[in-house]
């Protein structure tokens, strides 16, 4: 499988398997914390639309990355949160419901704000003459098609085959990943001789930018006076990213390999500070009991 294929048809394919996987485990009640605990949402959710951006921008702009690499971690610091920071908010002993909620609500929102806010990253960093342009009403159709629709048909067989749903949980939620890592593996693949060079160039800026993701949400979220549980799910879910929304944008819409490496490397990448800080939270938690 080319690349062409693997980012115009397997990519789409999976993102959609994956929101959809996130959808049959939504219910209605999951929503209910927005209004049980409206400032712990809030203060997630402007952790992850703004404080990450943020800091994104002044990582990128300190390392000085080629334009095109810019523009890909840019548009990964809009994307939504990753399906797995339920998983890793659940192992970092965070607030779980706080976790779905933030990811549910930023997947329906970036639709609307990563073709408005990319674009405007895209014109500052690329030449004025450019091909490279983002429309907006095309982008957010895709985004709607691949991100809202398949979440509402999750929704809607959760809601009608609760007992299936649960029953076939962990199916629904692996194969997805699984299907988003052989993505990652068959782009790696088609840019095998070029991955030194890409590795040089976004590796590091890839971990520092994970590394503060995690210490921004959950700096940010204790100087708000979060409790600590909900803190760490901030933290989390604001270094969590879903690479395969970017990758979506920069690899099929944008149709950029270049701009699609910065979200792949940081997919990988994030793992380590991410299990770093879960594994100090739990021997923290262990040595203080």
């Amino acid at each position: 499988m080319n690349q062409d294929m693997i980012l115009s048809l397997a990519l789409p394919v999976t993102l959609f398997c994956i929101m959809f996987s996130m959808g049959t485990a939504l219910v209605a009640r999951d929503f209910r914390l927005i209004l049980e605990s409206p400032f712990s949402v809030l203060i997630g959710i402007v952790s992850q639309m703004l404080i990450l951006p943020l800091v994104a921008l002044v990582v990128l702009m300190l390392l000085q990355l080629p334009p095109e690499l810019f523009v890909g971690f840019m548009i990964l610091a809009f994307s939504p949160g990753g399906t797995t920071s339920n998983m890793f908010s659940y192992l970092g002993r965070g607030n779980v419901a706080l976790s779905i909620t933030l990811t549910a609500i930023v997947s329906l929102v970036t639709p609307l704000t990563i073709p408005l806010f990319a674009s405007q990253v895209i014109e500052w960093q690329l030449d004025s003459r450019s091909e490279i342009v983002l429309p907006f009403v095309s982008t957010f159709a895709k985004l709607v098609l691949v991100t809202l629709i398949p979440v509402a048909l999750g929704m809607l067989l959760r809601h009608y085959r609760p007992n299936f749903c649960m029953k076939n949980e962990r199916l629904l939620t692996r194969i997805p990943l699984i299907m988003l890592l052989l993505v990652i593996v068959g782009i790696i693949r088609q840019n095998w001789e070029s991955m030194p060079l890409f590795i040089a160039q976004t590796g590091v800026p890839a971990l520092i930018l994970a590394t503060l993701a995690l210490g921004a949400g959950y700096g940010f979220a204790r100087m708000m006076r979060l409790i600590e549980t909900d803190a760490r799910t901030v933290a989390i879910e604001t270094g969590i990213q879903n690479g395969g929304t970017a990758i979506l944008v920069t690899g099929t819409i944008l149709n950029n390999p270049t701009m699609t490496i910065a979200p792949v490397m940081y997919g990988i990448l994030m793992l380590i500070p991410t299990f770093a800080y879960i594994a100090w939270l739990n021997r923290r938690q262990t040595a203080m009991a």
